[in-house]
């Protein structure tokens, strides 16, 4: 028998009104951009839209500890550290998870890192599922193996592909090749400031 994800069967557990807006991000190869993708989505949910948010490190990266020592954040929480409405915390356990769900999130975004089987499941079970692809030629072509090589991502219409920096060909020959949605990402300098035009594809995925 297939183990549940302990994450996605707490949330469901919960049986809230409202439900939790989860978000899973995954990339296709090493070096597509998670973490800075999933920071500018935290921001964008905490600060933009201004609702709680918990961006959860769900690898052993040790990025997070970076982010810290970056940016000056307002606070620190047990095991991580906030900023206004966003909480991020590092290298999560599964043992934590039940601690961070009963902070009453509304957005709950898992930095899973680079996508394997391990993760696959969790990833599926989130309520918004996003794969980063990379910039070069080479990194397009990963993305297609990636996802060709998983049935269940590969015939995924909700799945959604984020890209940066990609021009509109780029994006119309990869339409024809996955299913879901594909966007092209605007180059972004800063996470923690991301353009109106990053807002506004943003915008049309999380607002509805």
């Amino acid at each position: 028998m297939r183990r549940r994800p302990m994450l996605m069967a707490r949330i469901k557990a919960r049986g809230n009104n409202k439900p939790i807006r989860t978000i899973g991000i995954v990339g296709a190869h090493q070096g597509a951009g998670v973490t800075f993708t999933a920071l500018m989505i935290g921001m964008y949910l905490s600060e933009r839209l201004g609702e709680d948010t918990a961006l959860l490190e769900c690898n052993n990266h040790g990025d997070f500890n970076r982010i810290q020592s970056a940016y000056a954040w307002s606070s620190e929480v047990s095991g991580g550290f906030s900023f206004h409405q966003l909480t991020c915390y590092k290298e999560v356990m599964p043992n934590q998870y039940a601690t961070i769900l009963n902070q009453n999130y509304e957005n709950i975004i898992l930095d899973l890192g680079v996508g394997h089987n391990t993760n696959l499941e969790e990833f599926l079970r989130c309520s918004i599922k996003i794969i980063i692809g990379g910039l070069a030629p080479w990194n397009q072509d990963k993305l297609l193996e990636f996802a060709k090589e998983r049935e269940e991502l590969y015939r995924n219409r909700s799945i959604i592909y984020l890209l940066p920096y990609n021009d509109r060909s780029t994006i119309k020959r990869l339409r024809g090749k996955l299913s879901g949605h594909i966007y092209g990402v605007p180059y972004e300098k800063e996470p923690t400031m991301i353009s109106k035009k990053t807002c506004k594809i943003f915008n049309s995925i999380f607002t509805f």
